[in-house]
């Protein structure tokens, strides 16, 4: 069956079970106390439960929660600030919460400083070292929202969205094996047009050529595509920009420990990279930060952003944002994105391209849970756009919305 999706606005929806017509509704907007600026992708959750959702790039969240519910203690949290937290009962009739998260981020301490054997590098490296320690080794599944859309000189053009299941066999595994249930999906009338002129090449595309940025298809399906692009969870692949992650600590890159900051009451830190001198070219440029917790070395974020340079401006090539949190003792996906810009000819047209793929866990099942069977699991191979999947139409009202920052138009 065909879906497709007209939209006045850019909405996020996610997933949340066990709600009826009498759910508790709250909107809400999420600030830095300090400096009045808004917190981006802060998960919003019931506390001690892998339910939740984020707040959008403007730091607004909207989330709906089941009646029985509100004696339970909402909890808003984000790396580098303390957690919000307040009984549901007690917010549950007003009509926009304003949250002012304290930050929790301070200078190095001196014993830190004065130890030679602490540093930048090292800290990586272990991290890298524990990552089979911290990060789930048996299967688990996982619930979430994807999104893909295209800009095509900086306009909206065409957009995605789908609610899925992902069984993950766990990270001693290849990610090749991990199984995906495909929920629900729609997308605009226009998306197969653009997917096939704008990322799709085939023998036929003679006068079709990439003239800048990279343009990568690892698989035909954009989701498993998209999943690749995770270094702590690919850390053996050599993946696009950032290389192989196993090796990263010994890469061309020089690590400093910029500051440290807090998750609740951990110290965490972070860690600035950058090109060795010798190889920081004019032409090109290379920011990142990765988020490492003081006490046990796990990865908790990472950000890697490409830019290329000529005589009068700076474009970004690649940009990779993901985020872990910590459930039932070890470290799962919050969320992945990555943003890929690339300039290509068509043989008639001239088109920039910013190509979008972000994936937000709305809930986590381990150790138990309900298994994916094979023959279920969508195709590695075949386009989400192309799989038949049968619609339901009171699906989406079951889904808390956020909208993002700014309007999409059809």
């Amino acid at each position: 069956m065909k879906r497709t999706l007209i939209v006045t606005f850019f909405p996020i929806f996610l997933f949340f079970q066990g709600f009826g017509q009498e759910s508790i509704h709250l909107k809400g907007s999420v600030i830095n106390l300090d400096s009045e600026e808004k917190v981006s992708f802060a998960h919003v959750g019931i506390c001690g439960k892998a339910i939740g959702t984020v707040s959008n790039e403007e730091g607004y969240f909207e989330i709906k929660i089941a009646p029985y519910l509100i004696n339970d203690t909402l909890c808003i949290s984000a790396i580098g600030f303390k957690t919000y937290r307040k009984v549901i009962s007690e917010i549950a009739d007003l009509e926009i919460l304003a949250v002012k998260l304290e930050p929790q981020t301070s200078v190095l301490q001196d014993v830190i400083i004065s130890d030679e054997k602490i540093t930048g590098r090292r800290v990586v490296q272990k991290a890298i070292s524990r990552i089979y320690k911290n990060y789930p080794m048996n299967p688990y599944v996982m619930e979430g929202y994807y999104r893909d859309y295209l800009k095509k000189n900086n306009q909206h053009t065409s957009f995605l969205e789908a609610a899925m299941t992902v069984q993950d066999m766990g990270f001693k595994r290849s990610d090749s094996k991990t199984r995906v249930k495909l929920n629900q999906m729609r997308f605009q009338e226009n998306y197969d047009e653009n997917y096939k002129k704008y990322l799709h090449k085939d023998e036929n595309d003679t006068l079709k050529e990439v003239m800048a940025g990279v343009s990568t298809e690892f698989f035909a399906n954009e989701f498993y595509n998209m999943r690749f692009h995770n270094p702590i969870r690919n850390q053996h692949e050599i993946l696009p920009f950032v290389g192989v992650f196993h090796n990263f600590a010994e890469s061309n890159y020089e690590f400093s420990i910029a500051y440290y900051t807090f998750v609740e009451k951990d110290e965490v830190y972070v860690i600035r990279f950058k090109p060795k001198a010798e190889y920081n070219y004019l032409h090109i440029n290379v920011i990142g930060e990765i988020f490492i917790r003081v006490k046990d070395h796990a990865i908790l974020k990472f950000h890697y952003a490409f830019f290329v340079r000529d005589f009068t401006t700076e474009r970004k090539v690649y940009e990779l944002d993901l985020e872990y949190r910590e459930y039932e003792g070890k470290m799962f996906l919050k969320y992945l994105s990555y943003v890929n810009f690339f300039k290509i000819y068509l043989g008639y047209e001239i088109g920039e391209i910013q190509q979008y793929r972000e994936f937000f866990v709305t809930d986590i099942h381990y150790p138990k849970f309900e298994s994916i069977p094979k023959e279920v699991s969508i195709d590695k191979q075949q386009p989400l756009h192309l799989i038949s999947i049968e619609e339901d139409p009171d699906f989406w009202d079951n889904f808390n919305i956020i909208l993002l920052s700014k309007p999409y138009k059809d």
